[in-house]
């Protein structure tokens, strides 16, 4: 897909359908619902995949991570939206999930560590440019092989707007979720600070911290990342990734 080229939303409608069907192959749907469909499809002459996002409403959210170039954050290739309708190309992460990974075992502190502060680096890069992921959990951070951490799936995602007092949808992960996220103020970078905890958290002990706490500097770690009031969270992930990197061994 070309960079740069200036083109109208509607030009950018028929450019993106034109080349999934020109250049690619569909190769089957990885998620389908009344609202979105997420397709896989495969080039005809490298082979590279490709993930296609056809979604009802307006996700503004999607333009703008265009702009963002981090390996720990799955690229933006195209996308377009109107009031209706969301047409995303992004680059298909092969990795399996953090989930996936704690259906077999718990992960070391070091590992730990090693992942979470690539998902820091990756918070970082969107925080910079104003998106708020809202949905930081196992399912949505892939690893690849050479232990390569990504933050996908941005259909919660919002771009922070500091004259907003409070979100006007609500959405997340029940568990993850900051509580300002249920509509009391607006969601900010402590929204994903306090998602990163519970992460943290599951990654260690498998469990939410209300269940069971990991112990030690770690436990101490994801207290300060979920503390009910937002401004007595971590002020920005790069606090973090500080502490955790001082815990790599």
């Amino acid at each position: 897909m070309y960079r740069g080229y200036v083109m109208s939303n509607g030009d950018k409608y028929s450019y993106i359908e034109e080349s999934l069907q020109k250049y690619y192959q569909f190769v089957r749907v990885l998620k389908k619902d009344d609202k979105k469909e997420i397709l896989l499809y495969k080039h005809k002459v490298n082979g590279k995949y490709i993930v296609f996002r056809k979604m009802a409403g307006y996700y503004p959210v999607y333009e703008r991570l265009q702009e963002i170039q981090n390996k720990n954050v799955a690229e933006v290739l195209e996308a377009v939206c109107n009031e209706s309708e969301t047409l995303v190309l992004e680059e298909y992460v092969d990795g399996i999930s953090i989930a996936d990974m704690l259906e077999t075992s718990r992960f070391r502190e070091n590992d730990m560590c090693k992942i979470v502060i690539q998902i820091c680096e990756g918070l970082y890069s969107l925080h910079t440019n104003r998106i708020i992921h809202r949905d930081i959990k196992p399912e949505n951070i892939l690893v690849q092989s050479g232990r390569t951490a990504k933050i996908i799936d941005f259909d919660s995602a919002r771009i922070h707007k500091a004259y907003v007092q409070k979100d006007t949808v609500v959405l997340g992960t029940v568990g993850y979720a900051a509580p300002e996220q249920y509509g009391e103020t607006q969601s900010d970078e402590k929204s994903d600070i306090y998602g990163l905890g519970i992460l943290m958290n599951v990654m260690r002990t498998g469990k939410h911290p209300v269940e069971k706490m990991v112990p030690g500097k770690i436990g101490k770690i994801v207290e300060k990342c979920i503390m009910v009031n937002p401004q007595k969270r971590y002020e920005s992930v790069l606090e973090i990734r500080k502490k955790l990197k001082k815990l790599i061994y």
